[in-house]
């Protein structure tokens, strides 16, 4: 059992409370004819307005694309008319992280595929106790996705959290996997059901948008790679960033390659569903309480 002080827990609902806000924020502003970079930006400017920082950058997901995608810094993608898009935000407050992500369909041709995903998230709200296994919990996922005739994606999963670890070790899946691990009282854990009408698996394309350091020592790095991370450092907490956020005092370009040489740079390729079908995903953080489990960013009340 992890025991979480009272601070820890305050902090958690706060954290919490920012990413409901963020994600009702998003509602209100997200629309056909929208930047993809202007929404990233809004939402990660809000984050910070509130007293927190991005524990990721803002994903923004259209259609086939699954999960991993940020607006690059001279991004012109726009959404579009009939899409699917996926709003995921992380947040957090001295390291302790609450990931949370909902999804708006602008065409009722899909009405049912986020209805999957979501009837996915509710039935993991009421059956997450400790006690449980993994498996069980996937089970339960893949059901509520295939009764309105979709595919759970395989290979994504949710996620334990720990601070300043946004993927700590254990994996939620999204199918049945037979892991018999089991659910601890005090673990915190991000559940996020990604449904499809496409082949339930998804690729990595060779676009990169997020990165996150490596733990290499800085006396094994050049005095130019020194220089950059300490920059980026300063502002991610070894969480993953874009390099969006370091325009202004970096040269980009130059900064990947000579990160990519000095071997500090782990990269997030954009994930595309396989047969290339629409995607859809919800998702809360929830604390596992000796009574079964409390959400911190309450998507279900935003979308309900």
């Amino acid at each position: 059992m992890t025991k979480l002080s009272k601070e820890e827990l305050e902090l958690l609902h706060k954290v919490g409370d920012i990413v409901h806000d963020v994600l009702r924020y998003a509602l209100k502003i997200v629309r056909p004819g929208l930047s993809v970079l202007e929404l990233c930006e809004s939402l990660e400017q809000r984050i910070r307005s509130l007293g927190a920082k991005p524990a990721f950058p803002a994903n923004i997901c259209i259609n086939d694309i699954a999960a991993h995608y940020t607006a690059l810094i001279d991004d012109n993608t726009i959404i579009e008319e009939n899409s699917v898009v996926k709003i995921d935000i992380g947040t957090h407050i001295d390291g302790y992280i609450v990931d949370a992500a909902l999804t708006v369909s602008f065409s009722p041709l899909y009405d049912n595929l986020l209805r999957s995903s979501l009837a996915a998230l509710k039935v993991i709200r009421d059956v997450l106790r400790p006690g449980i296994t993994l498996g069980k919990l996937g089970h339960y996922i893949e059901r509520a996705i295939r009764a309105y005739g979709f595919k759970p994606i395989e290979n994504l999963t949710g996620h334990l959290i720990r601070r300043y670890e946004l993927h700590a070790g254990k994996s939620v899946p999204n199918v049945d996997n037979g892991d018999n691990r089991v659910v601890l009282e005090g673990e915190i854990y991000a559940i996020e059901p990604f449904a499809t009408d496409g082949e339930g698996l998804v690729v990595d394309s060779p676009k990169v948008t997020i990165f996150r350091l490596l733990p290499v020592p800085k006396k094994k790095m050049s005095k130019d790679a020194r220089s950059i991370v300490t920059v980026i450092e300063q502002e991610c907490d070894n969480l993953p960033f874009t390099f969006r956020w370091f325009k202004d005092k970096i040269d980009v370009s130059t900064a990947i390659e000579i990160l990519r040489r000095n071997k500090v740079l782990y990269e997030y390729p954009v994930l595309i569903e396989k047969g290339h079908g629409m995607v859809a995903q919800f998702e809360d953080t929830f604390i596992v309480t000796a009574a079964g489990a409390e959400p911190l960013a309450r998507t279900l009340d935003i979308v309900s």
